[in-house]
């Protein structure tokens, strides 16, 4: 069989056809885990949960950006006490003032948590936490992010009222300032009693605004959650490998807070329609409803079943788990790695040695075989890198971490060339190897693979392990019954082929969807490496089907994939361009030095596009120092016109001294009803600053050296309803004290605004963008 393939001789356009549609059914089948539930409807029994109920409170929480501090912010707040009111949860809202410190700065929230409570039956003193954010990012709907979990939490209370009570008290946390810091979720953890008796989190975040509500985060000694959340989840979708993988990102949401703590618990979110996240584009036409049929349907059930079995020992030893097709879900102790790893070894070495006795290949065919598929990988990965930066030059002016439109075409794009340039290095690749001694090395990088993962991340090892496994047993059947010297391709052959092939199917194409979707074009070589290794354990079925379609001695397959995919490529360019359905993200800011009198148009970018350029007509790139004696990061900004607008105020409440020391209260305000702060002080002492306090929370700030001096620096977001803080100082007797006080608001001074946005352009995302600042400096 092999030098049937090595000879290009193979015509076989059944089996060829046979094997071409069974790869491409399991294919759609490997991702089937990946679509959310159908949406059960309003009129189900109230003890179902149903995403048409809990749309209802999308569309009231996502009317418009609600960031902590705004007025809208308020707005949403009220709804969800009075919606907690109506289901008997008795709601409670949980003011705090909280501390973040970074480094030699801090960020300072002032949160409004919303807290409610449904009692359970028994008296162990334990509850179940139910948690998500309510606040959005400033230029956010916050359909997905998070009102999704805002209302599978009150659509999760609504049922359970339905329901047999339950033996445990089950929390509703909404909580405030996630998007700033986490902010609302270290006051509950800190500062609220009921956070002593919390056993268990069940924490749902989001995004994007499509795709499965994966559960790809729990806490450390995983292995009893992880068995109870796939014996009590409707839809279970988690692996250990996602749990590994965020384990070791610097990503942060609610649940981290508990997780650092040591409480137990899950975290969930669906991750698809990363465009859209962070945007005025996630909004509630926007949200996939199925996803959100997903988030509650586990919430519901996995409440329903660890408010009612014993908390008491909620920490196990992790576990290896993972879905196989749909809700199958395989789990296991990671101790038996050991077990499948020795299988797989000792399956190593026999196909070894059957395969040089039955001179499949040689020792130095193996050896050249490893070195070449190395190769051919590297050849591939490398190829995209120019490629990628490409396909990126040819996309509309769109900010590279804003995300596709378009993310499947691009996927399938890739895949085809990434499938044609495999198989067209192959074909230049066999005519100096045997099949079989490529396909022998192909085996020892998986196995060199999946070695390094089982030192290092056991509990991922399985990605690699089961494919491997599979495959070596196939290849040795196929040697051990003669197959490799058949003149003619049978039916046996094929399905020996496919069956060898299926768990390498199911467990890595999943993974090369879900990895595009979470980094597509910023970082598409992982979801290729992925591929391009599983097409090395499919290549004895591909090299049937290539060179039953090859036309003399051309490589036609190869050549047909890559046109298609270049012709895919196009296709997804064209559909990026902007429309008021997938609008451009522009940045700017307005900043106003009132010491002054000078203001400036501010981007983080230093291209224009077709909106933000009238505001940088004769536009500069250099540091903000105007307005931030600290400014280092290079803006693109343009002189802008003055605006008549209150300044932030600092006004002396006391003022004393007592041995030595100087002690001042000093009433921050803003008159524009701004939502943040920042705040820069500098004393005129050796000795500085001794204290400071912030609405009575101490601040400990390290000062940032300037040309000006030395300075201290925090950022205090989301101000109090009153709009007003107290600022605490101690500092030398007779020692002043310099205040550059500056107040954000979300939105451009619009009267400076000649040309309002056109429908295809929204506000680019971030805490930065679309911000009107008045900087004002007091000395006292």
């Amino acid at each position: 069989m092999g030098t049937q393939i090595k000879t290009m001789q193979l015509r076989n356009y059944g089996i060829a056809a046979f094997l071409l549609m069974a790869l491409t059914a399991l294919a759609l089948l490997s991702i089937y885990a990946l679509t959310p539930p159908a949406v059960v409807p309003a009129s189900a029994p109230a003890t179902d949960f149903s995403a048409e109920r809990a749309m209802q409170h999308v569309q009231q929480i996502a009317r418009a950006p609600h960031a902590m501090g705004t007025a809208e912010h308020a707005k949403v707040r009220d709804y969800l006490v009075a919606q907690m009111q109506q289901l008997n949860l008795n709601p409670q809202v949980q003011q705090a003032t909280v501390v973040n410190e970074m480094g030699s700065s801090a960020s300072v929230g002032q949160v409004y948590n919303v807290v409610g409570r449904l009692k359970g039956t028994g008296k162990s003193g334990k509850a179940v936490l139910l948690m998500a954010h309510y606040d959005s990012q400033p230029n956010a709907l916050g359909a997905g992010d998070d009102g999704a979990g805002v209302a599978a939490l009150l659509e999760t209370a609504r049922a359970l009222q339905q329901s047999s009570p339950l033996q445990h008290d089950v929390i509703f946390l909404l909580t405030d300032g996630e998007e700033y810091g986490l902010f609302g979720a270290k006051a509950f953890r800190e500062k609220h009693p009921w956070a002593k008796v919390v056993a268990l989190v069940l924490n749902v975040e989001a995004r994007g605004n499509t795709g499965p509500s994966m559960t790809f985060e729990m806490s450390p000694g995983n292995g009893w959650v992880a068995r109870q959340f796939l014996k009590a989840a409707p839809y279970p979708y988690a692996s250990s490998l996602a749990y590994e993988i965020y384990s070791r990102m610097p990503n942060d949401t609610d649940f981290t807070v508990f997780k650092e703590a040591g409480v137990s618990g899950l975290n969930s979110a669906f991750i698809d329609g990363f465009v859209h996240y962070h945007k005025a584009t996630d909004s509630p036409e926007n949200l996939n409803q199925n996803s959100l049929q997903h988030h509650g349907s586990n919430l519901l059930a996995l409440t329903s079943h660890f408010a009612s079995i014993p908390l008491n020992k909620t920490k196990a030893p992790d576990a290896v788990f993972f879905n196989v097709i749909g809700n199958w879900a395989v789990i296991y102790s990671v101790g038996l790695n050991i077990l499948w790893v020795s299988l797989a070894t000792l399956l190593l070495f026999v196909t070894f040695r059957v395969g040089i006795r039955k001179s499949a290949f040689t020792m130095k065919q193996v050896i050249l075989g490893f070195g070449l598929y190395v190769l051919l990988l590297v050849s591939i990965l490398g190829l995209f890198m120019p490629i990628n930066t490409f396909v990126k030059s040819l996309l509309p002016y769109a900010h590279g971490y804003n995300g596709l439109y378009n993310a499947d075409l691009f996927l399938l794009a890739y895949l085809l060339l990434a499938l044609g340039l495999f198989l067209l290095l192959t074909w230049v690749v066999l005519k100096w190897i045997r099949v079989y001694a490529l396909l022998m090395g192909v085996f020892i990088l998986w196995f060199i693979l999946m070695s390094m993962v089982f030192i290092t991340v056991p509990s991922a090892t399985y990605v690699l392990l089961f494919p491997l496994l599979f495959s070596l047993g196939g290849m040795l059947i196929v040697l051990l019954q003669e197959m490799h010297r058949q003149t003619k391709i049978d039916l046996k052959y094929s399905l020996i082929l496919l069956a060898a092939s299926v768990p390498g199917i199911l467990l890595l194409m999943p993974l090369v969807v879900i990895v595009f979707t979470a980094f597509e074009l910023q970082l598409p070589v992982g979801p290729l490496t992925l591929f391009v290794l599983l097409l090395g354990l499919l290549l004895p079925m591909l090299l049937v089907i290539e060179r039953s379609f090859s036309w003399h001695t051309i490589p036609l397959l190869p050549l047909v994939l890559l046109l298609a995919g270049a012709l895919e490529i196009m296709r997804a360019v064209q559909a990026e361009q902007p429309s008021e359905r997938q609008p451009l993200h522009s940045h700017v800011s307005y900043y106003q030095n009132a010491d002054t009198n000078k203001a400036f148009w501010v981007s983080n970018f230093q291209r224009t596009d077709s909106w933000n350029a009238q505001f940088f007509t004769s536009s500069t790139t250099a540091p903000l120092s105007e307005v931030y004696p600290m400014a280092e990061k290079v803006y693109l900004k343009n002189a802008a016109d003055l605006l008549a607008m209150p300044a932030p105020t600092a006004e002396v409440l006391t003022d004393s001294t007592s041995g030595g020391e100087r002690f001042l209260t000093l009433k921050l305000a803003t008159k524009r009803n701004a939502a943040h702060l920042e705040v820069l002080l500098q004393s005129d002492e050796k000795a500085g600053i001794q204290e400071l306090k912030i609405d009575s929370e101490p601040l400990r700030l390290q000062p940032i050296v300037t040309k000006e001096g030395a300075y201290l620096y925090f950022r205090y977001y989301g101000l109090p309803v009153s709009k007003e803080a107290m600022l605490e100082i101690k500092l030398a007797a007779g020692a002043k004290v310099k205040l550059l006080l500056y107040d954000q608001s979300i939105g451009l001074p619009q009267t400076l605004v000649k040309t309002p946005k056109p429908p295809h352009v929204i506000a680019e995302q971030g805490r930065d963008s679309n911000l009107t600042v008045v900087q004002k400096t007091y000395v006292f």
